[in-house]
């Protein structure tokens, strides 16, 4: 017989008034012993007066009237009716009959109890969500901070024993070094980890690839749950995982202005219109397009504050020579530009 199994009897045979004072003496220095077991006595107590078998105190009970009480409550509700005795087997006195048929109710209702105890307690994370262009800083509590573009979801433990988040959408971290407790961030099938350092990540589910640009240190990249090397970025370099080909490569082509929805700017240092244009449909969400690649070679410097997609396309266009339309929301880039 375990405790609870043990106690429950006890409590039963007590609350039936047939408990010696030695068990008693027991029963009630077990009870007093933790807060659990303060609990489960009252829960045994409150199932006891439900069936109305402890209407006078446990000493003055009447265990005829307590028995027909009890018997009755299982037999109209159909339940733990397997619990109550035949005749024609069990030869039990009376009274033990009652008290043991009690405790059976009760151990049920500790046993019940003990189970829910021991289920481990869900875990309740916190969830940071953007909604359209809308964008958030969190800090973590590690003191780590993020940003949060538009459409974004950030999930993690309150308690941040493990440094993790998972993340949906795009953010800009900057991470606090902890040389024994690594940073780990998961979006999807990608896993960025890091000590301490600053880099973007582009996660959103319905693309077609993870990105994680590295602004400063180093971060490591790698396919979630899968045992190889990942991929080491250092400041400058993009690491792609390309959602088809179920792999993590860097990115041959440095991807500027990755955290410009951050910061407000677009920065152009000598780059390429195939550069340029490639940044502002990242940042705009915009189809853009050329009528003469030749177009895409120009080279292109400046920088924008709080841009404006139709004001940049202005002041581009009239510097190295092109005009734009746009039709269906596409934008469509006319002329030779430097070319000509």
């Amino acid at each position: 017989m375990n405790n609870s199994e043990k106690y429950s009897a006890l409590a039963a045979k007590y609350l039936a008034g047939q408990a010696s004072p030695t068990e008693q003496q027991e029963l009630f220095a077990w009870r007093d012993a933790v807060p659990t077991n303060q609990k489960h006595f009252e829960e045994w107590t409150q199932v006891w007066a439900l069936i109305e078998g402890a209407g006078a105190s446990p000493f003055e009970a009447d265990l005829s009237a307590a028995w027909s009480k009890l018997d009755a409550a299982i037999s109209d509700g159909n339940t733990l009716a397997e619990v109550r005795p035949t005749p024609k087997i069990v030869h039990l006195s009376k009274i033990v009959r009652r008290w043991s048929v009690a405790a059976a109710v009760l151990f049920a209702v500790a046993a019940t109890a003990w189970w829910f105890t021991q289920q481990p307690e869900k875990a309740q994370f916190v969830e940071v969500q953007t909604v359209g262009t809308e964008k958030k800083q969190v800090t973590l509590p590690d003191s780590s901070r993020v940003w949060l573009n538009g459409n974004t979801k950030l999930v993690y433990n309150p308690s941040f024993e493990q440094r993790h988040v998972t993340l949906e959408g795009e953010a800009f971290f900057e991470v606090e070094r902890m040389e024994a407790r690594p940073f780990e961030i998961t979006s999807g099938q990608a896993t960025t980890t890091v000590l301490g350092t600053s880099f973007n990540v582009r996660a959103y589910p319905t693309e077609e690839r993870i990105e994680v640009t590295v602004k400063t240190g180093k971060v490591a990249l790698a396919v979630t749950n899968r045992k190889e090397s990942p991929v080491l970025l250092t400041p400058g370099e993009t690491g792609i995982f390309d959602k088809k080909e179920d792999k993590v490569k860097v990115a041959t082509v440095e991807i500027e202005n990755a955290d410009a929805w951050k910061t407000q700017q677009l920065v152009f240092d000598d780059e390429k219109m195939a550069q340029v244009i490639a940044s502002l449909e990242r940042y705009f969400n915009a189809d853009i397009e050329v009528s003469d690649p030749t177009l895409l070679e120009c080279p292109y410097t400046s920088a924008f504050e709080q841009p404006d997609l139709e004001g940049i396309l202005t002041v581009i266009g009239s510097t190295i020579g092109f005009e734009f339309s746009k039709t269906e929301g596409r934008y469509l880039l006319t002329g030779k530009g430097c070319n000509q």
